[in-house]
């Protein structure tokens, strides 16, 4: 197994190259998070070439510690930068960030060291310096990037479940839902961390050599690199223009006196009639904080209402007047000149796959079911 682990280690240096560059470099899919995938990629390339079976460049040992560049620490800070990103929470994240980019870059640089030391002095580290203080170093690097990476997932999960919650009562496009690919991404790292925690607990028993964790962690990142990345360039930016944090919209906005929940009955009606009258929900980007301006009522009060008077969330809430402003076009005969998709986008769907989803949830029948 480990000769065609080798081989495909090869395979996997040339297309994580490739596939890196592609994201880093695309004008079409140009964004920071597409960047920072193709950059998660490449530091796969650098750890991958401390696995290449060549013991020697040159006179140069690739078999040592820090012989090549360890990207271990850099793989979970760009995988988090990454999820945040999509998430439009990397703000909250910056200084937890740039701390573990500093860290992760130091150890790089370690390398960078062993090549000049080779080359003025033509030792490296481990004839320069004592080897068990830098196997140690190797080793707390090692153990603190695995734990980084559970943190890292952790902190994805948590983000992920706060935005869909986010997203559900105060935004009204359900296109912002679909993040399956996120989670897609998540899972996909989940059993590589799992060999590479069984690897770890190996050599703190006092297991020496490579084992068969390794190969498996190494076969799965390969299997990971092919069908993550290529499935991941099939998918347009989730969030081209990530949603502000509700504390930050909040602070911007105007609150009436009504702070209560005993608002909430006579509340309930006025957020109806003036759904109805004003139409507002035709607003394909329709937020709770739009409302609340329009309304001059906190955002805070028209959430709970809608959620413990009205029985419902946001979006649900809002696309349910979308949904019977469209049954009523696709049973008018002056509207037979559109679409589906156009009689959609006329009563304040954002896509196609919005319309749909929404009358799925409402009507559990799609919107050619009611066209006459």
């Amino acid at each position: 197994m480990e000769a065609i682990v080798n081989k495909l280690i090869w395979a996997v240096i040339l297309q994580g190259l490739l596939l890196g560059s592609l994201f880093i470099l695309s004008r079409k899919r140009s964004s920071t998070a597409n960047k920072l995938l193709g950059f998660f990629l490449l530091a796969f390339v650098l750890e991958a070439l401390t696995n290449v079976p060549l013991s020697d460049l040159g006179g140069y040992s690739t078999n040592g510690y820090f012989s090549l560049p360890e990207a271990k620490l850099l793989l979970p800070v760009l995988l988090l930068h990454y999820m945040l990103e999509k998430l439009g929470q990397t703000a909250r994240y910056r200084h937890f960030l740039r701390a573990h980019y500093f860290m992760a870059f130091g150890f790089l640089t370690i390398t960078l060291f062993n090549v000049l030391l080779f080359l003025f002095q033509g030792k490296d580290l481990h004839q320069a310096f004592d080897f068990h203080r830098i196997e140690a170093v190797f080793m707390i690097m090692q153990y603190y990037a695995f734990f980084l990476t559970i943190a890292a997932i952790v902190i994805s999960i948590r983000e992920m479940v706060k935005y869909r919650s986010l997203v559900k009562n105060a935004y009204s496009d359900l296109d912002l839902l679909q993040i399956r690919w996120l989670w897609t991404l998540i899972l996909g790292i989940v059993p590589i961390v799992v060999f590479w925690g069984l690897e770890l607990i190996r050599i703190a028993a006092g297991g020496r050599g490579m084992s068969s964790f390794v190969s498996l962690t190494w076969l799965l990142i390969i299997v990971f690199i092919y069908f993550i990345s290529f499935k991941a360039y099939q998918i347009k930016d989730l969030l081209e223009n990530a949603p502000l944090s509700p504390e930050k919209e909040e602070k911007e906005q105007t609150c009436a006196p009504r702070q209560g929940q005993n608002d909430y009955p006579d509340l309930g009606s006025e957020l109806t009639s003036f759904m109805e009258s004003s139409n507002i929900y035709l607003r394909h980007n329709l937020t709770l904080y739009d409302l609340s301006k329009a309304m001059e009522v906190s955002p805070r009060l028209i959430s709970g209402c809608i959620n413990q008077n009205l029985g419902n969330n946001f979006v649900e809430w809002v696309n349910g007047f979308r949904v019977e402003a469209a049954i009523a076009k696709l049973q008018d005969p002056a509207f037979d000149h559109l679409s589906v998709e156009g009689i959609g986008l006329e009563s304040g769907f954002q896509s196609r796959s919005a319309m749909y989803a929404a009358f799925k949830k409402q009507t559990g029948y799609s919107p050619g079911h009611f066209r006459q």
